[in-house]
């Protein structure tokens, strides 16, 4: 099952000279979800990271650095990466990265306890000549369950350097520094010591066709020609596009075919089941896993991990997730007692009389005066409803939310609504991006293309921005409501109704397959306060840094409209549909400020929310949250989705907001409800 090491396949004349940098090396971070890569990122850059588009796309990448004996290491960390045959745009991004010449060094982070279904990508990359590190991560699992890996055995087999990590526990990183850096010195050792090494045969049938392939491609190209005459085998677009560039594709074409008609099934089927036992291969030689007598399906985490997939008993737990996360943390104490003494009494009784008499008295004009402290001002608005209203809802929701990440529930919660979720044309992996879109609905559409199919992303964004409402419009709603408990269920309840009519009609109506669901599970830990606060502190920055401004441009934006009675207008026009609903002319504003933020909208009524009854209250509520989404969450999805759906789903917004508002009024006061 060996080869010479003379042959393995790493020829300089297969390999294009890296780009000019001033960094020592150049390093390409990879691995699947869930597995430690960022964790491992994060430690190794000292949470300095830079964020940046991937050019052509909206995927976001994360670049950093970190200096070892001197010399400066530049690591790039793309989304997460199964294997070289993609699904999502974000896998794409992070494989297109990967047949860049600019790398110097791929860096693979695996989780040790599942070797078996990641070490297929670490083959690929050897086959595809590229320079590889293998790091096993989560050693301190392993170690758990009583296993251990033979590092060094396999290090010699595979011709490459392992490094065993555990991340969360800073074990092993100042030698995967150090092995990055003497990388070079490192490999030559493995290879001179190693005798044979461990060569990807697909099988006589396949191998003779990527010989043929291979003899075809003439060009030079920054992956090993043997595996650019698989991925054309396997119908791979990225790879084709590729030697489209170098070759007379025409004729190149007519061999791919040819060879690919040998075949009675896909050959990135065969490859794949290959690649399958050849990891087999590895954890039964070089690991004691399968050896080990642990009884995990008996142990605590395990009985808890089969309680939240179970479908009564998860849909208990996730009831209680909701109501003591969502309701009880982000809506009482975030909604309700923070901003209470945020608003009222920080910004109410110190904050904003302090501003508004230095502006009276230094600034004689009123129209200046209101930009600053008028009902639309700079601060009695914006920095009012961002650091007084929204701030400490969206806090505490990044705090559960990073509670919920870091545990190891959110892929058990996509595990349990996938049943559901595939009768409105979806899949279980749908549900991060809601849950996401409770925090922020713009964040939330640009996640979507986590998604498999492009059916599904436009469902997904159809049903967030149409019924999921963001964390601080929720929190809010929940503090207006909280005194009309039964409002609430109502309000849930046709928030819920018209979710699932959407999906049902979506499914229908949209075009497209239904898409395929697969996610790795991994072990439920105790989250770790240090990742909490890191993750919350990281999300409240970005907030800070990037809400703060919209909401200040926004009130001077308003505060424009207003003083050349362009805002007035808008509100008298929208006044009698308002009426139409049951809801005084005064509720008008909250509707024309939620487009600019939802969350604004929202936090309007709770300055007029005596002037209402509980009918009043809840109307208005189901109609703000089913109502236009924010103009930021607008623009992503027309860069998302494109003008012609993104505008549609604005207009169907409108009369699905209004249409149920009038709806709800029209019955309660039918039937004399009183909240």
């Amino acid at each position: 099952m060996g080869k010479d090491t003379n042959s393995k396949i790493n020829s300089e004349d297969e390999k294009s000279s890296n780009k000019e940098s001033s960094y020592y090396k150049n390093v390409l971070l990879i691995g699947s979800p869930n597995v430690g890569k960022s964790l491992t990122f994060n430690k190794l850059t000292g949470m300095t990271a830079m964020v940046s588009n991937y050019p052509g796309t909206t995927v976001d990448i994360d670049e950093g650095n970190f200096t070892y004996e001197d010399k400066t290491v530049h690591i790039t960390d793309p989304p997460g990466l199964y294997d070289l045959n993609t699904i999502t745009e974000e896998e794409r991004v992070a494989k297109l990265l990967v047949l860049d010449e600019q790398f110097d060094l791929m860096v693979h982070v695996v989780d040790a306890k599942n070797i078996e279904k990641s070490i297929d990508l670490t083959l690929q990359l050897i086959d595809a000549g590229k320079e590889v590190i293998l790091v096993l991560n989560m050693m301190d699992e392993l170690e758990k369950i009583g296993a251990s890996i033979d590092a060094e055995s396999l290090s010699h087999e595979l011709g490459i350097p392992i490094v065993l990590t555990a991340a969360a526990e800073n074990r092993g990183l100042d030698e995967l520094k150090h092995t990055i850096v003497n990388y070079d010195s490192i490999e030559n050792q493995l290879l001179s010591e190693s005798k044979t090494l461990l060569d990807v045969d697909y099988g006589r049938s396949i191998e003779i066709a990527i010989s043929e392939i291979k003899n075809n491609i003439t060009g030079s190209y920054p992956i090993s020609k043997r595996y650019l005459a698989v991925s054309l085998l396997e119908g791979d677009e990225d790879s084709e596009n590729l030697v489209k560039e170098k070759e007379d594709y025409e004729v190149l074409a007519k061999v791919i075919d040819a060879q690919k008609a040998k075949f009675d099934q896909p050959v990135k089927y065969l490859t794949k089941l290959r690649l399958a036992d050849y990891a087999k291969y590895i954890k039964l030689n070089y690991t004691t896993i399968d050896s080990v007598n642990v009884q995990e399906n008996d142990s605590l985490g395990e009985k808890l991990s089969r309680i939240m997939i179970h479908p009564i008993y998860g849909l208990i737990i996730l009831a209680c997730v909701l109501y003591f996360g969502l309701y009880l943390i982000v809506g009482v104490l975030g909604a309700g007692i923070l901003v209470d003494f945020l608003e009222n009494t920080i910004f109410g009784q110190y904050i904003n009389p302090a501003v508004t008499a230095v502006v009276v008295q230094y600034i004689p004009w009123v129209p200046i005066q209101n930009l600053f402290v008028g009902e639309y001002g700079i601060v009695t608005l914006g920095l009012t409803y961002g650091f007084g209203i929204i701030l400490p809802i969206v806090s505490l929701f990044f705090i559960v939310f990073s509670i919920l990440e870091d545990s190891g529930y959110l892929p058990r919660l996509a595990l349990l609504v996938d049943n559901g979720f595939k009768k409105i044309g979806l899949s279980g992996r749908s549900v991060i991006p809601f849950v996401l879109a409770v925090g922020c609905g713009s964040m939330a559409t640009m996640v979507t293309r986590t998604l498999e199919t492009r059916r599904e992303r436009n469902i997904a964004t159809m049903l967030m921005a149409l019924t999921i409402p963001c964390s601080a419009q929720l929190g809010v709603i929940m503090a207006l409501l909280s005194q009309h408990q039964n409002a609430i269920w109502i309000w849930l309840l046709v928030i819920l109704f018209n979710f699932v009519v959407i999906g049902f009609l979506a499914k229908r109506f949209v075009p497209g397959a239904q898409p395929s669901f697969f996610m790795e599970l991994p072990p439920l830990r105790w989250p770790k306060l240090s990742h909490i606060a890191k993750k919350t502190w990281t999300r409240l920055v970005m907030y800070i840094k990037e809400l703060i401004p919209i909401f200040i441009l926004i009130s001077v934006i308003i505060w424009a409209l207003d003083l050349c009675g362009i805002f007035q207008w808008i509100i008298a026009c929208i006044s009698p549909v308002v009426n139409a609903i049951g809801l005084p002319t005064s509720t008008s504003s909250s509707f024309v400020l939620g487009f600019f933020r939802r969350d604004f909208g929202a936090a309007g009524l709770m300055t007029i929310q005596n002037q209402l009854t509980g009918v009043q209250l809840l109307v208005a509520s189901v109609t703000l949250t089913l109502f236009l989404p924010c103009v930021a969450q607008l623009m992503i999805m027309i860069k998302e989705r494109g003008v012609k759906l993104a505008g549609l789903i604005a207009v169907m917004s409108i009369v699905l907001a209004f249409t149920m508002g009038f709806i709800v009024n029209f019955i309660l006061t039918s039937l004399n409800v009183v909240l």
